[in-house]
C-alpha cells in the first residue's frame, strides 16, 4: 500500500466488485479463493466509491453458477488512507411478486435491492412461474423475462 491508498475487503470468496469513484473512473476488484478461506483486501486510492455491480461465483458438482447484482448505486463506500473498508454482500436471492388485475410482476433482487440475474455455466437460467388462486388452481404459467 502506498501513501494515499487504503484497502477494501469483502466477504466474497470468489467473485468481483465493480466500483466507480467520484470522477467516474471504474475499478474491478476480484477474489478467487478456491483453495483458501482467506479473503485478502484489495488496494485502492483513498476516496468515495459507488458499488455498481457485484458477482458471486460458486461451483457445485462440476457446474459453475454465479449471480450478478446491478444498480446505479448499491452502496457508497469510503476508502481512507491506511485503513481497511469492508463491503459485505448478501448472497441470498430475494423474490417478491405482485398481482394487479390481470397483470402480475415478479421481482428477483439481490443485496440492497439490486437487480439480480442468475447464471449456470455462463448463461442466464430460465425461470418458470405459476400463478395460483386461493384453491391452488393454476391461473397462468410462463417463463420469466429478465430485465
Amino acid at each position: 500500500m502506498r501513501k494515499g491508498e487504503g484497502t477494501l475487503s469483502s466477504n466474497i470468496a470468489r467473485g468481483d466488485l465493480f466500483l466507480t469513484n467520484a470522477q467516474g473512473k471504474a475499478y474491478r476488484l476480484s477474489w478467487d479463493n478456491k483453495s483458501s478461506s482467506k479473503k485478502d483486501p484489495r488496494t485502492l486510492p483513498s476516496g468515495k466509491y459507488h458499488l455498481r455491480t457485484y458477482r458471486i461465483e460458486h461451483e457445485e458438482k462440476g457446474v459453475s453458477w454465479h449471480i450478478s447484482g446491478t444498480a446505479h448505486k448499491i452502496q457508497e463506500i469510503e476508502v481512507l488512507a491506511g485503513k481497511d473498508a469492508m463491503v459485505a454482500i448478501d448472497s441470498r436471492i430475494h423474490m417478491g411478486s405482485r398481482v394487479s388485475g390481470k397483470r402480475g410482476m415478479m421481482k428477483i433482487s439481490g443485496t440492497k435491492g439490486a437487480g439480480l440475474t442468475i447464471y449456470r455455466s455462463g448463461a442466464r437460467i430460465p425461470i418458470e412461474y405459476r400463478v395460483l388462486d386461493a384453491d391452488k388452481n393454476v391461473l397462468a404459467t410462463g417463463m420469466m423475462e429478465y430485465g
